[in-house]
């Protein structure tokens, strides 16, 4: 049970560094001297790329925190 509940947490603090390292700045940057500001992006309310990150995210801090705990408790 320890084994799986740390390859749990294994596999889920990779997929939450890579994806937060994938993310794009929130800041608008240069493109807003251009009046640029909006994005193809914004288009797809829900399923955007940001929308899918943030998702993808949260899920796996969920099971990583989850997964701690029940490791703790074991």
């Amino acid at each position: 049970m320890q084994t799986l509940l740390s390859i749990i947490i294994i596999i889920a603090s990779i997929i939450v560094i890579s994806v937060v390292a994938q993310m794009e700045s929130e800041q608008a940057g240069l493109g807003t001297m251009q009046g640029e500001e909006t994005s193809m992006w914004g288009s797809h309310k829900g399923s955007s790329k940001k929308d899918i990150q943030n998702r993808i995210v949260t899920v796996s801090s969920i099971v990583f925190a989850l997964a701690l705990i029940i490791l703790a408790a074991i």
